[in-house]
């Protein structure tokens, strides 16, 4: 069975998509959350399980590239650190929590992001 987007609005601070299968704590900030490009996810599982990452679109991982070129951070640009993080095509909530979906249910998203604690 396909994950259904169940609910989504603000639960301070974070921005929190609830679907049939998880729970999607987006730390927006102060961004729309339609078009945030860089953003921390939790999610969370009904059996207390939390997995996290930061997720990037391709534009903001190359604007910051840019921005190290200048600063001389990461051999001034040339690379780009990633650990357990995910790289989207296109920006916003929505979108992201649609890859997010699209993860869970290949059984993708176990095992790209990293697990948090131990279920309560």
């Amino acid at each position: 069975m396909a994950t259904e987007i169940l609910s989504r609005g603000w639960d301070e601070p974070y921005y929190v998509v609830r679907t049939s299968a998880f729970d999607a704590f987006f730390l927006v900030g102060e961004e729309d959350p339609d078009e945030v490009a860089n953003v921390d996810v939790r999610i969370q599982y009904p059996d207390g399980s939390r997995w996290g990452a930061t997720m990037f679109t391709l534009d903001e991982v190359d604007r910051l590239m840019r921005r190290w070129e200048r600063t001389g951070e990461y051999a001034d640009g040339r690379y780009f650190p990633v650990s357990r993080d995910l790289i989207v095509r296109e920006p916003g909530v929505p979108k992201m929590t649609a890859v997010l979906i699209a993860m869970h249910d290949n059984d993708d998203l176990t095992s790209v992001l990293d697990r948090y604690g131990i279920p309560d």
